[in-house]
């Protein structure tokens, strides 16, 4: 999840800048650690700038035109894509998840869902949207399994990777990155498959399935976390600046369709739930970490923006949460023989 050194706003703001954080949280000058302690309470700072109501009917305003580059002139260095982690944002994420991690939930979560996958010793596990993979070496840490991790994005599995190696894990807990059209994994191969956050950002969520299925030994074990739309087909302003503030907007359905398309593919669905009750407190507690995070010579100025830009991302999801226009759906199945 994620952009060029650090998330721009899709309203054309430059990578990195104050303008890309909400008008609520900017606040009048304030320093980063008032802002943020403002934005995890809930309450505006004096000055800062209200948001204006969008007009019923009022179309969006349109975005400037680029003007081509006069004749003789050095043209400008192309934006990195949409997901590009640059370091900056690699250490902020760390530094609010965990070592290893950019995504909430730290090594104990990926341990809780590991263990629904049922892992042993003797397992071969796929960890799909691992990030830098710190649940994927937690998983051979803590049950002796073989994990593989597979992530998106190319600099997230290039770092992964080293971590991997540098814990002298290169060999049971390698991270590559994934080709969602023509990964690389061998037929019935592995044990089980944990997906995180990766089939919401599929366009071929049936031919990715049928990919991880083939994957899978017989009675292999599919254990799916991941964005979900409520079921109330009514759509809000939360949901649309989640939309509007994700480097890869998602392509979401409801747990159901979600539940139900995992049928049809082959596999025994065994439990299905909305699991937004249970990991808002996960997203949560990462940021109880802000008084740490912020800490005086903690953090250089492209730091400090990369920490704003991540906050913002999340404050985005969790207030589409909090509308109940976004849910978390997780889905446990095994795969037919």
């Amino acid at each position: 999840m994620c952009p060029a050194d650090e998330p721009a706003a899709r309203s054309g703001a430059k990578a990195g800048s104050e303008s890309s954080a909400p008008s609520w949280w900017t606040g009048g000058g304030a320093d980063l650690k008032t802002r943020l302690h403002a934005w995890w309470e809930g309450y505006r700072l004096p000055g800062a700038a209200k948001r204006a109501k969008p007009v019923a009917g009022q179309p969006a305003p349109k975005t400037a035109a680029v003007r081509p580059a006069a004749p003789g002139a050095t043209p400008a260095k192309p934006a990195p894509p949409a997901d590009f982690w640059g370091p900056e944002r690699i250490l902020v994420a760390q530094l609010i998840w965990g070592d290893g991690f950019t995504f909430p939930g730290g090594g104990e979560f990926a341990a809780e869902l590991a263990a629904s996958l049922i892992v042993d010793k003797r397992s071969t596990v796929m960890d799909v949207g691992c990030g830098l993979g710190g649940g994927t070496r937690t998983i051979v840490q803590r049950y002796g399994a073989a994990a593989h991790g597979f992530d998106l994005s190319p600099e997230l599995a290039k770092a992964g990777d080293g971590l991997s190696a540098k814990e002298g894990l290169d060999m049971r807990a390698p991270i590559a990155a994934l080709d969602v059209a023509n990964p690389d994994w061998k037929a019935r191969f592995y044990d089980a498959a944990l997906l995180r956050n990766v089939v919401s950002l599929v366009t071929d969520k049936s031919g990715f399935l049928r990919h991880v299925g083939d994957s899978l030994k017989p009675g292999g074990r599919l254990l799916l976390l991941d964005w979900a739309l409520s079921e109330d087909e009514t759509r809000g302003s939360a949901f649309a600046g989640f939309i509007e503030g994700e480097p890869r907007p998602p392509i979401l359905g409801t747990v159901a369709q979600l539940t139900f398309l995992v049928e049809s593919l082959g596999y025994t669905v065994r439990r299905t739930e909305d699991f937004t009750k249970d990991f808002r407190p996960v997203v949560l507690e990462g940021w109880r970490r802000i008084d740490t995070i912020v800490a005086k010579g903690m953090l250089n100025p492209a730091e400090g923006r990369a920490l704003m830009n991540e906050a913002t991302l999340w404050a985005r999801r969790i207030a589409a949460i909090d509308a109940g226009e976004l849910r978390v759906a997780r889905i446990e199945a095994l795969k037919k023989a």
